[in-house]
């Protein structure tokens, strides 16, 4: 098999083998407010994730096999996290929790502002720098003798998805001191338990690694909240001290008195109750040092976990919840990285062990990254939203399958099935992690396809032959998955993989022609029911659906060509042409293309939903209306190396419409019956634009939204032509919404948090190489 070094775009050379904080680099800085939503994920590909906010506090513990936005496990109001215990020379004694000031937006409450974490002091100042996944929280504060930066991070090395599939996170302090006597510094990691269980004890791993552990006793019944989360630190570090014996004395006495043990100790000693009784809930280790004058050093701490019980898709229907406890043992799809580690210790000192290497490759890849001609928000836009990838709408179950939800609720996820007309708009998978990517495509045309070469747009879990998919066809996602067949297979140089895949890449191509399909006349245009990303039916050629069927049927042909099957390319190139003229003289109104309305005399089993109450004069049609994507095929045409499929001309004057009359400052002040992923002053570009008079009476429901995966949409089409300047302004009014004080940077939402679509981000970035 020949493979292509599909991430050497984005990889430099490391200088050295050991790296210092200086030799992270940093894209983006949040201060002040700015600080207020971030929350940057930790976790690797399919493992779950803490979050690392603007003060450096750990919240959203999805480990446990569901999103978890918001919910962070507590102990008489204290979070997981670190302490900082100073001693000067002269015997002066401080003591920080190691956050920067809390967001004043927490102080109200009807108990004062009880936020995780409330009660303990904390540095006067900090800033939040980072470069996906590189995150550095930095802390001063004038009335202490040490500076403080946290490096977090879990490796995000491409080409490799085991190394970037690790269930841990290092957590490194540099500690400097700026004085000219010598200080004596403890940190301090207090673990709360968020699994389902009453262990806490002291734990050992591999790699010279000590620290505790706490969680489950039994990992092993149908549950998804069992499991067990360490926290560690390396012997050579400094002088180490464990407790998982910290006794719960009543009310909130037993953190007062932690805290103030510490401060007297700068140990984790055990807190002793006089029956002996200890509280299941916490664990701590930690690590002393002694700075010389003016010294740095490193404390580092590595957080690992281990959370087996997945189960598969707890429904069908537009919020699918995660399960969140117990399941039946049919359900049960487990964890491909629990295949890999057999306990959180484990995963712990694989990550200390191989720590140099990883560190070395992520640096290179983000480096290689930075180095582009992009600007910077184009990068940033880019980086952050790959963390989709490596949270909770993303997990690789036991056997190994890549899955993804659309994107996360608070706790549950959101549409399931590694949906197509979803998925398919991002290319991020296969340049990144091709393993991957070729995995999603061989499930759709393997247990979502059926005999008719009609591909479900959702896969259904546990897989099963028998019960393996939905009946519903999308026509723009099963267009996407021939398109991303071809780019899996350009892009790895994979023929083998393709021609084993031909037969059914074949029949999903004619499944286009059966009797009152998409395009039963063959002429070129789809006209048929056409279920789509809108979650309605279009009737009639529209060029959301037109210009992915003409870029899948080019697609198409050169994969024909190649498998040897020349008759089923040329008949491919023919619609292509055909296709082509009839697109532009049917659909091109002279500014945009124009969505004719034909009523379907029948339709296929398995293409519609049925939400068009009369199919004479179908609800929920775009019609008139000058969608923001209606490019999607030449885009993606264009991104996977296959060339334009609109017409040159006609297309740029339809980018310039679209920049005109989608902009909500055009559209002026309206009221939007969906949902606001941007307000009055945020310039944004809405899903559609209807010229006076024109709007059907039942428009498609999304018309007034926007959404930033479609919008990304136009940028990548601009740059792909090398408007850059209008393609950077699209990007930077998103990622000015996304700041950090009004919306989490790392987390563009559509219908649910971290959401797949808003990947088309890095296809913008590929777009200025």
């Amino acid at each position: 098999m020949k493979t292509k070094a599909l991430c050497s775009l984005f990889v430099v050379a490391a200088a050295t083998a050991v790296f210092a904080a200086e030799t992270w680099p940093v894209l983006k800085t949040y201060d002040g407010e700015f600080r207020r939503r971030v929350k940057m994920p930790l976790g690797g590909i399919g493992t779950g994730t803490v979050s690392l906010n603007g003060q450096g506090g750990f919240v959203d513990w999805a480990v446990r096999n569901a999103p978890a936005i918001g919910i962070t496990p507590l102990a008489a109001d204290a979070a997981t996290g670190f302490w900082l215990r100073t001693e000067e020379a002269d015997g002066r004694v401080s003591a920080r929790l190691m956050e920067g000031p809390a967001d004043t937006s927490l102080y109200e409450g009807g108990e004062g502002g009880r936020f995780p974490n409330h009660g303990f002091p904390r540095f006067r100042e900090n800033v939040f720098k980072v470069a996906y996944p590189l995150a550095q929280v930095v802390l001063r504060d004038a009335a202490l003798p040490v500076d403080a930066t946290l490096e977090a991070m879990n490796p995000l090395v491409p080409g490799d998805s085991a190394a970037s599939g690790i269930p841990a996170a290092l957590l490194r302090w540099k500690l400097a001191n700026k004085t000219d006597k010598p200080v004596k510094a403890s940190v301090l990691g207090l673990l709360v338990n968020v699994a389902g269980g009453a262990l806490h004890k002291a734990a050992t791993a591999a790699n010279g690694l000590r620290g505790v552990v706490v969680g489950s006793t039994d990992e092993a019944a149908c549950d998804a909240t069992l499991g067990r989360v360490v926290l560690m630190a390396p012997e050579q570090a400094g002088t180490l001290t464990t407790t998982a014996k910290i006794a719960d004395l009543g009310w909130r006495i037993r953190m007062d008195r932690f805290w103030k043990q510490f401060v007297a100790t700068g140990q984790a000693l055990d807190l002793v109750d006089p029956d002996g009784k200890t509280d299941e809930a916490l664990a701590a280790v930690c690590v002393s040092v002694e700075l010389a004058p003016h010294e740095t050093k490193a404390v580092p701490f590595v957080l690992a976990w281990r959370f087996p019980n997945r189960a598969g898709w707890s429904g069908r229907g537009y919020r699918d919840g995660a399960v969140k406890g117990p399941f039946d043992e049919k359900r049960r799809v487990g964890n491909c990285y629990c295949n890999r580690f057999a306990s959180a210790e484990a995963a712990a000192a694989a990550l200390w062990g191989d720590l140099t290497a990883l560190e070395q490759k992520t640096v290179a890849f983000v480096n290689g990254v930075l180095a582009s001609k992009a600007p910077a928000v184009v990068k940033e836009a880019a980086l952050f939203n790959l963390s989709t990838l490596r949270c909770e709408t993303c997990f690789r179950t036991a056997d190994g399958h890549f899955f993804g939800w659309e994107g996360i609720f608070e706790d549950h996820g959101s549409c399931y099935g590694n949906c197509s007309h979803v998925w398919g708009y991002e290319h991020a998978l296969v340049d990144l992690w091709p393993d991957l990517a070729k995995d999603m495509t061989e499930l759709q045309f393997g247990y979502a396809m059926d005999a008719r070469g009609h591909i479900a747009n959702r896969i259904n879990l546990p897989l099963d032959p028998k019960n393996a998919a939905n009946d519903l066809a999308a026509a723009d996602g099963q267009m996407q998955c021939l398109i991303k067949a071809y780019e899996n297979w350009k892009k790895t140089g994979d023929d083998a993989w393709m021609k084993k895949l031909w037969p059914k890449l074949r029949q999903a191509m004619a499944f286009c022609w059966i009797e009152d399909g998409w395009d039963a006349d063959r002429d070129g245009v789809m006209e048929g029911c056409q279920h789509n990303t809108m979650d309605v039916e279009y009737y009639g050629p529209n060029p959301q659906m037109t210009f992915l069927y003409l870029a899948a049927l080019k697609a198409v042909a050169a994969m024909a060509d190649a498998a040897g099957d020349a008759a089923f390319g040329a008949m491919c190139r023919g619609l292509y042409a055909r296709g082509t003229v009839n697109a532009e003289k049917t659909m091109f109104n002279g500014a945009w293309y124009e969505h004719k309305v034909v009523p379907p005399k029948k339709i296929a089993p398995g293409l519609s939903y049925g939400n068009a109450s009369d199919l004479s004069d179908p609800d929920f049609q775009l019609a008139a209306g000058c969608l923001v994507d209606q490019l999607l095929g030449d885009y993606a045409a264009r991104h996977v190396g296959l060339g334009p499929v609109a017409d040159e001309k006609n297309a740029a004057k339809t980018l310039d419409t679209i920049l005109a009359k989608c902009a909500s400052d055009n559209m002026g002040p309206r009221y939007n019956c969906g949902r606001d992923y941007a307000f009055a002053d945020e310039p944004a570009l809405k899903m559609a634009w209807y010229p006076e008079g024109r709007m059907p009476k039942k428009p498609f429901p999304y018309y007034g939204e926007n959404m930033t995966g479609f919008e990304y949409v136009v940028a990548a089409n601009l740059a792909q032509r090398g408007d850059f300047a209008r393609a950077e302004k699209v990007v930077r009014d998103i990622r000015a919404r996304y700041d950090g004080k009004k919306r989490n940077p790392f987390d563009e939402a559509e219908c649910g948090h971290h959401y797949s679509r808003a990947l088309v981000s890095w296809s913008v970035l590929k777009a200025w190489r």
